[in-house]
């Protein structure tokens, strides 16, 4: 046993604690146990190995698992969140006395060998979060004693109806984040077994389609709490569930349910505390909400219509976005007082905000995207617990209450999009305002763009040192800047472009920052040289005043100079008259050579379309890249489908080689033959109706690859778009972001990555090249549904080589 532990040590390359270094080392007694050894246990009685546990200590390496298998009398082999890697061997069957195999949070992969099935002891298994693929053995009926099956998050795959009909007595069956296919809708002689003992099921995130099950195979889970079948595309209208008498956790999020909620299930039928079913094609009004025990109700982004429920039972947590609600929010002041979060945003509300003073357990408020009108309720800025606030896109007119500003709580407060006025009160506008204001404010992030906002920027705004993003673009603000700007130690994001500050930008602001935009003002002054690698789309345009230290003055006589934001040349016109001369000189050359070259290239191209036209009637083009027989042109049309988890109005190529993109129509939706990639249209300027969900659904991850510039998935999703061009690879779009900063979007078709790890370091590769001819990559999009790949790159205005060479031959 010794030997075999240290053998199985040498697969171990890094150990931070050294805790497994210091005490796995060659013993006294060889042929005892080897108690010492960190993570060892020995049996009381067979004075051999038991356990095995070495959870948690950040090792690093490969394993040989084959390493263990004399260890015969192994019941516990734990090695869980560590970044260890390696394959099971089909010799680990041998192992018959294991009974616990925890190897989760590691980097293990390869397939489940079949003698897997051969270690009839065991009763908890965890290979979750691994790189393991390919599908589960045959034969797991054999392992009769598990209780616990944890597979979640590798790559394992297969059809679900030949796997859970094997499973016996498992009471937690966790297979979610992996590759499964085929129906849930099984019949009730496959899932009796499973059934009469399951207790928490979790199939979320897999390739699961069918109905849900019929009443009576929903009588067999008796004993289930936890059902969890979301992110799949399971269809049909939702039963009332009454069978399911100990259901406790229902999610059924992002699938393709529709019909009319379930009343029952709200009535309080069963005893839910949570229920998602958010992200699907549910219709008509909510039923009023009466159960006792449910305390989280996610039903967002749906197609729910009419008034807000007039009851919420004990509901906490409440989220309704993203429906077709409307009316004023009266019925708002009869629900219950204990709710924590509460989001209406992205529906057709209108009127006032009532009274909220009674909601004080309010964390999060969000209604943003309706059409709620009037003064700001003032009573927000006093909730104890209320940290996030976010009321933007809406109608709200007067000014900011001042106790926003004073709140202990809020830390991130968001008011842009409405018609707010009068200036910022910063620190308080009144007195008693003023004492409640803690030393340092909790505010992270601060937003109240897009208003009518004046007046000067206070000082006060030095005392915001949590401060994180400040946006106050395209409002009437004005004067100086104050120096106090430069105590925002950890500042990341800052736009005040679109207003009229004036006078010189403070000298050194935060290393922490990230993104600035103070374009379209009337600064002057030089441009602090903390600023200088921020790019002149950041001060520019306006601010004609605003000069740039581009190099170090003392180094005049190699080219340093300094001077306006957008007249980099400014100084080097000043040089000696021979050397403009001889650059005017070496000019004429370079265009006369530029001008020869696409002569003799376009004199080419016609001579070789005329060679290889072939001899017989057809409209063969092989060799030259010929012209549709329509002007081709870019289309303009809204980019809300562009990071969208689930495109479905898509079209396959036509004959010209573009492809068209026909209106959705309400009777239906459009299939296509390329499923993962976006449309192109061929007609110029036409308005494409994308039947596609709404970018508030995003759930994905936007990674940079470098701190030029930032912004969010929901910024690029509502960016206009222009398709550029499509290849074998996916789709080319020009997408312009709210500043006016233009991407080249590259959207990646289906099926073209596989692996979120291997996408990275590919992309991240790729990003890492610099060279003049080579665009470099900013960022990429990985989205949780296999649609969503996207590459983002800097914008370069040009077409192709094969055009500039062969596009504007006449069509022979």
């Amino acid at each position: 046993e010794v030997r075999s532990l240290l053998e199985f040590r040498k697969g171990i390359k890094s150990d931070p604690s050294n805790v497994v270094f210091s005490s796995w080392i060659f013993p006294d007694n060889a042929s005892a146990c080897p108690s010492g050894f960190h993570g060892v246990v020995c049996g009381p009685d067979t004075d051999s190995v038991v356990v095995i546990a070495l959870d948690r200590l950040g090792l690093v390496g490969e394993l040989k698992f084959g390493t263990l298998t004399p260890l015969k009398y192994l019941q516990n082999l734990t090695l869980a969140g560590n970044s260890l890697s390696g394959r099971l061997v089909p010799t680990m069957g041998i192992m018959s006395s294991l009974q616990v195999i925890d190897l989760s949070g590691n980097q293990f992969y390869g397939p489940i060998p079949s003698r897997f099935n051969d270690l009839w002891a065991l009763h908890y298994v965890n290979l979750s979060n691994n790189d393991f693929s390919g599908g589960f053995p045959s034969g797991i009926h054999n392992l009769q004693q598990l209780k616990t099956l944890d597979l979640h998050s590798n790559q394992l795959q297969g059809d679900i109806r030949e796997l859970i009909p094997e499973l016996r007595n498992v009471e937690y069956l966790d297979l979610s984040r992996n590759v499964f296919s085929g129906s849930v809708d099984l019949p009730a002689e496959n899932v009796s077994s499973l059934a009469n003992t399951a207790r928490y099921v979790n199939l979320n995130g897999n390739a699961l389609g069918g109905q849900l099950w019929n009443a009576d195979v929903m009588s067999l889970f008796r004993n289930l709490k936890i059902l969890d079948l979301g992110n799949n595309t399971i269809t049909g209208e939702l039963p009332e569930f009454r069978q399911l008498p100990n259901l406790q956790v229902l999610q059924l999020g992002n699938n393709q349910f529709f019909g009319s909620l379930p009343v029952g299930i709200l009535r309080g039928d069963t005893p839910l505390v949570q229920l998602d079913l958010s992200f699907n094609g549910f219709s008509g009004a909510i039923p009023d909400v009466r159960s006792s025990t449910l305390a989280t109700l996610n039903l967002s982004r749906n197609s729910l219509s009419g008034s807000l429920p007039p009851s919420l039972g004990n509901c906490v947590v409440l989220d309704l976005s993203g429906n077709l609600l409307s009316g004023d929010m009266s019925a708002v002041t009869d629900w219950n007082e204990n709710i924590e979060v509460l989001d209406l945003s992205s529906n057709k509300l209108t009127g006032n905000v009532p009274n909220l003073t009674k909601f004080q357990k309010l964390t999060r408020l969000s209604l943003v995207n309706n059409s709620l009108e009037g003064s700001l309720p003032p009573s927000l800025g006093s909730f104890p617990k209320l940290t996030t606030v976010d009321l933007s896109s809406n109608r709200f007119d007067g000014s900011i209450p001042g106790n926003f500003f004073a709140s202990v709580a809020i830390t991130n407060l968001n008011l842009s999009g409405n018609h707010l006025t009068g200036s910022l009160p910063f620190g308080g506008s009144h007195t008693t305002e003023l004492l409640l204001l803690p030393p340092v404010p909790p505010m992270e992030s601060l937003d109240l763009s897009n208003n009518a906002l004046t007046g000067g920027l206070p000082s006060k705004i030095g005392d915001w040192g949590r401060l994180k993003l400040l946006n106050l673009a395209n409002n009437s603000l004005s004067g100086p800047l104050p120096g106090e700007l430069t105590k925002l130690s950890m500042l990341e994001h800052l736009d005040l472009s679109h207003n009229d500050f004036n006078g010189q930008i403070p000298g050194t602001l935060t290393s922490s920052l990230q993104y600035l935009d103070v374009a379209y003002n009337n600064l002057s002054g030089m441009i602090p040289d903390s600023l200088r690698d921020f790019p002149d789309s950041s001060f520019s345009p306006g601010n004609d005043g605003l000069e740039h230290r581009r190099f170090s003055p003392s180094a005049a006589d190699s080219g340093g100079f300094h001077g306006r934001i957008g007249d980099r040349g400014y100084h080097r016109r000043r040089s000696s008259g021979s050397s403009i001369r001889m650059a005017l000189i070496l000019a004429c050359i370079a265009t006369c050579l530029m001008v020869a070259f696409i002569l003799f290239a376009y004199r080419r191209a016609r001579f070789q379309n005329f060679h290889l036209r072939p001899d017989v009637d057809g409209d063969s083009k092989i060799g030259t890249f010929g012209r549709p027989s329509h002007p081709t042109t870019s289309v303009s049309f809204s980019n809300d489908h562009l990071l969208t988890s689930n495109s479905r109005s898509l079209s396959g190529p036509m004959d010209s080689g573009m492809e068209i993109v026909e209106a959705a129509t309400t009777s239906g939706r459009k299939s296509s033959s390329s499923p993962g990639s976006p449309p192109v249209s061929s007609s110029a300027e036409q308005t494409v109706t994308l039947d596609v969900y709404s970018p508030d659904r995003l759930a994905g991850e936007l990674l940079f690859l470098d701190t030029t510039f930032k912004f969010t998935a929901e910024e690029l999703s509502r960016a206009p778009a222009e398709v550029l061009g499509r290849s074998s690879h996916g789709t080319l779009y020009k997408a312009t972001l709210d500043n006016g900063q233009m991407l080249t979007v590259k959207w990646l078709r289906v099926g073209l990555v596989k692996s979120k790890k291997d996408f990275a370091k590919e992309v991240r590769k790729i990003g890492s090249v610099r060279h003049p001819n080579i665009v470099p990559l900013r960022a990429y999009y990985w989205g949780p549904r296999e649609q969503e790949r996207l590459i983002l790159a800097d914008y370069v205005l040009g077409d192709s080589l094969a055009l500039h060479l062969y596009g504007n031959l006449p069509a022979k």
